[in-house]
């Protein structure tokens, strides 16, 4: 697929509401800002990205994340207008990953034939594919070129593959995991039979486990060998929000307030006792898109509150399905930080600003992505009632108010000088690497790391260093 294609994708995309965020990109402003910025990151040693939504505290001044996400989320190409740098590190993780895995022979040619999967969100129709499906085709390209004399096929979902030896397999969560098993000696992933050497979104854990494929293993990790998903350590970070922000700890960016909930009774409990210092955000483990998050204020009754963890319940069962207490426990409950505001016509607005960390061993690239909205301004006292208040998710909802994370006047408007902005970047490689190092050294969920500890020959990883 050429770059005329994937304008003619793009251009399908627009007409069905789409966010758009590539047109925002513009890789002239990039290179003469120095983006992506590199950083050393020496203790992390594979290939991943993440993505963090940061604000300015309006109380403080001081940098506080609503969230991290992985490779779940977008917007990798809202900085020059493509994602080739991202399905770049994409691929040579798939290739080290057939190496590792015993897949390829000392010439480099395949012994079998291998998949790599792609999902996006639920929907069937959603709000990213002028991103998705450019960046899967890049993917696909990048890949053969790291395996040559192997032809690369594209597929659906639905497709039955064909004999290919390498199949790139795309479409949304549900219908990419009908089709995924694990093998129950090697815990490895297959996809219609076939190998997985690339998994590029953590959410297939979720709808595996919601499903009964895929089982939990105690604490967040699961019972499968996860070295196949794009930036694998950090898979159970992603859904642990808890987690993320105790990693915060020492990165530049404070730390929210929060609890952890295994109950809708202990929920109540501790949302309770935390909303004696302020509003609380409550959000379910392992969902997008903004799905099921909600605030509840102090003056509200223990009834509203507990209407409130319904309409979570609710709504995460609407949008994944049957049995999805078994993906979305434990609740959260996080202190809600009011940014500063972006002026508007109709007053003062609420945003967040992405930030992407894109990784591989030694070294990591960080870049802003995009300035994201809340559609409408902010009024402390009634915006517990409006989502669209202080919601700035916007592949959720179907108005989009993006500006350039580069748009120097936005920036300073809402107190994002140069200064914040390299202070940011730091911050979320600081992020980056100590969620790597906790992973590898003291998160003791790792599926891989509990097995070699037990037999050291389960993935002799040496002999492929070569």
């Amino acid at each position: 697929m050429n770059l005329d294609r994937h304008r003619f994708i793009r251009n399908i995309f627009s007409g069905i509401n789409d966010i758009e965020e590539w047109r925002l990109g513009d890789a002239a402003l990039a290179a003469a800002k120095g983006y992506p910025r590199e950083y050393p990151a020496d203790l992390i040693d594979d290939y991943g990205i993440i993505f963090a939504d940061l604000v300015l505290d309006s109380a403080t001044g001081r940098l506080a994340c609503h969230e991290v996400n992985g490779p779940n989320a977008v917007g990798s190409d809202a900085l020059t207008g493509d994602s080739r740098p991202r399905a770049d590190n994409e691929a040579r993780q798939a290739v080290r990953r057939a190496r590792e895995l015993g897949y390829l022979h000392a010439d480099g040619t395949l012994k079998v034939p291998v998949a790599t999967v792609h999902a996006h969100q639920h929907w069937k129709f959603f709000r990213t594919g002028g991103e998705f499906y450019p960046r899967v085709d890049l993917f696909a390209q990048a890949l053969e070129g790291l395996l040559p004399g192997h032809a690369v096929s594209t597929h659906a979902a639905t497709d039955t593959l064909g004999d290919e030896p390498v199949a790139v397999v795309m479409g949304d969560v549900p219908s990419i995991a009908a089709h995924i098993e694990i093998d129950p000696v090697t815990r490895r992933f297959t996809y219609r039979g076939r190998p997985l050497i690339f998994i590029g979104n953590p959410n297939l854990l979720s709808e595996l486990i919601r499903t009964g494929k895929l089982r939990r293993d105690g604490g967040r990790g699961v019972d499968a060998d996860l070295r196949v998903l794009h930036a694998w350590r950090l898979a159970g970070t992603f859904h642990d929000k808890g987690l993320q922000q105790r990693l915060l700890s020492g990165t530049g960016i404070r730390p929210l307030r929060h609890f952890s909930a295994q109950s809708t009774d202990e929920t109540l409990a501790l949302t309770r006792d935390m909303l004696a210092d302020g509003p609380v955000v409550l959000k379910p483990s392992d969902t997008s898109g903004g799905t099921g998050v909600h605030v509840v204020v102090p003056e509200m009754s223990d009834d509203a509150i507990a209407g409130c963890i319904d309409t979570l319940l609710a709504d995460c069962l609407a949008k994944y399905g049957e049995n999805v207490e078994a993906s979305i426990f434990p609740l959260g409950g996080f202190e809600f930080v009011r940014s500063t505001g972006y002026p508007m016509a109709d007053g003062g607005h609420l945003w967040d600003l992405r930030f992407a960390v894109l990784f591989e061993p030694g070294r990591a690239q960080a870049f802003p992505v995009s300035l994201r909205f809340a559609p409408r301004p902010f009024d402390p006292g009634t915006f517990h009632l409006d989502r669209g208040q202080w919601i700035s998710n916007v592949s959720g909802r179907r108005d989009t108010l993006l500006k350039s994370g580069m748009d120097d006047e936005v920036l300073r408007q809402v107190g994002m000088t140069g200064e914040r902005m390299e202070e940011a970047m730091q911050a979320c490689v600081r992020w980056t690497v100590k969620a790597w190092d906790h992973s590898a050294r003291g998160g003791g969920s790792v599926y891989e790391d509990a097995c070699e500890a037990r037999d050291e020959s389960f993935y002799p990883v040496e002999k492929f260093m070569a």
